[in-house]
């Protein structure tokens, strides 16, 4: 199990010029005033092709970096896709990726396509080709279209077409917020991933072991190695216990520091 947050692209972060929404208020008129002598097919063609404006996108943020067109004005790709975009460089990077796996596709003839970014970006590990110059970007894109009507293809949908490994993905669990910090409190506490330690409450995975013997040992801070120093002497001043047969040796309460020689299983008994 693991907690994930929304794969969707969101545009809440991004607030242009309020000069740049005014053509958005033109077009509303402009469809307002024509609805009535609108064609219903030529306004699906167009609601059709503006499923596929990321595509768009992704090809002009291509030509931007390929070339370096923003070389004049910023520093670096980076600094564009932040400054003039108001978007990080992670995020358009996912639009060109997105609209390469789009362009891919129809290129090799599919008529169905993935119509959001969030959609394309599972496929684009199955893009990349092999030593025959082949990929299975046609083949996985087909096995979604097989299992799934085209209305009811999503991201998520085509995420789980695509899991090769089921029983190990992500699902999302949503928590409040103060539940959540107290998870995060204890799963740092345990010294585990907050994903990890709910998967421990719940019996899916075993609690951490103990450190391994081949672990080499943390270095110690000076103030660790006084208190252990300290432990050390206060073992040392107590009368230790005894067991008839077995000699009891004193050991360090800090595992860098122990004191005495291990103890041998294979040493012969005096006495034999």
């Amino acid at each position: 199990m693991q907690l994930t947050l929304d794969s969707d692209f969101s545009d809440e972060c991004w607030q242009p010029p309020e000069a740049e929404f005014q053509p958005l208020l033109d077009f509303e008129n402009e469809i307002l005033d024509q609805a009535p002598y609108n064609d219903i097919s030529l306004l699906t063609q167009r609601i059709k092709r503006s499923f596929l404006d990321y595509v768009r996108q992704g090809i002009m943020l291509d030509a931007v970096r390929r070339y370096r067109l923003y070389k004049r004005q910023y520093r670096d790709f980076a600094e564009y896709c932040k400054l003039a975009l108001g978007r990080s460089h992670f995020y358009c990077k996912r639009i060109i990726q997105a609209a390469q796996i789009c362009l891919h596709l129809i290129k090799s003839k599919f008529k169905i396509l993935p119509t959001s970014v969030a959609q394309a970006l599972p496929l684009v590990k199955f893009a990349q080709v092999d030593e025959y110059g082949q990929t299975q970007l046609e083949e996985k894109w087909q096995t979604v279209l097989d299992g799934l009507p085209p209305q009811l293809i999503t991201a998520a949908k085509i995420q789980e077409a695509l899991d090769e490994n089921p029983e190990d993905r992500a699902k999302q669990v949503r928590i409040g917020g103060k539940a959540y910090q107290l998870l995060q409190q204890k799963a740092l506490a345990a010294g585990m991933a907050v994903s990890k330690y709910l998967e421990m409450l719940i019996g899916a995975t075993e609690p951490p072991d103990d450190e391994p013997d081949d672990v080499e040992p943390t270095e110690l801070t000076p103030e660790k190695e006084e208190i252990c120093d300290r432990a050390e002497a206060f073992a040392r001043r107590q009368k230790p216990k005894r067991v008839a047969g077995f000699g009891s040796k004193n050991l360090s309460t800090c595992p860098q520091k122990a004191i005495g020689s291990p103890i041998r299983s294979d040493k012969s008994s005096d006495s034999s």
